[in-house]
């Protein structure tokens, strides 16, 4: 059994990742999907001293399981790079870091973190250049870094890995994907999680 993390973007809940964490569930694997915020006080996902208690949180639940592979949309690929070293010093077993469409925190929780990250792997799924992922920001920043870490879903919207086409990122994000896209998306995250517990 392995533990695949999941976190979720700015001013979204665990329930927006439903539809990733069932299709984890069928490959056997145990999803976790803490909540990072309250939904009165979405930046608190932002603050190290707060993710510091939802990494505790997690690790004192008692519900990881085999290796791990932490796993953050949007926002959440920022507070998944400041839990995984935490995550790590407490024992974890952890195999990776899944970025999908990510980018940094306003005060840089990636950046802050990036030297100890040095020795995890990471994956990113991308969108295209988009409001909602700065433009490519993250994807520019890991192709310098990690050369072939990224891959890029060609129509794919911001929002893809929630599987809803959700009102917010077509309006805010300019997402225009269908189907299709979310599709690719999910499998390519899956495909990812699946290289780095090295069962693909």
């Amino acid at each position: 059994m392995a533990t695949v993390l999941a976190l979720h973007g700015f001013t979204r809940r665990p329930r927006h990742l439903a539809a990733f964490s069932e299709a984890c569930q069928r490959r056997g694997w145990n999803c976790l999907r803490p909540t990072l915020a309250p939904s009165w006080l979405p930046m608190l996902m932002n603050s190290r001293r707060h993710l510091d208690r939802v990494t505790k949180r997690v690790i004192d639940s008692g519900r990881i399981m085999g290796p791990v592979v932490v796993v953050g949309h949007s926002a959440g690929a920022a507070a998944g790079s400041w839990m995984t070293p935490r995550l790590v010093a407490s024992g974890v077993e952890v195999r990776g870091l899944v970025y999908v469409d990510g980018n940094d925190s306003p005060n840089h929780l990636i950046g802050r973190t990036w030297p100890r990250l040095a020795d995890i792997p990471i994956r990113a799924v991308m969108s295209p250049p988009s409001p909602c992922n700065r433009d490519g920001q993250l994807t520019r920043f890991l192709e310098a870094q990690r050369p072939g870490s990224v891959t890029v879903i060609p129509g794919a919207g911001h929002g893809d890995i929630e599987m809803q086409g959700a009102t917010v990122y077509r309006r805010f994000c300019k997402d225009t994907s269908e189907r299709p896209e979310w599709v690719a998306v999910q499998a390519a995250v899956l495909d990812s999680v699946g290289q780095l517990l090295g069962q693909c």
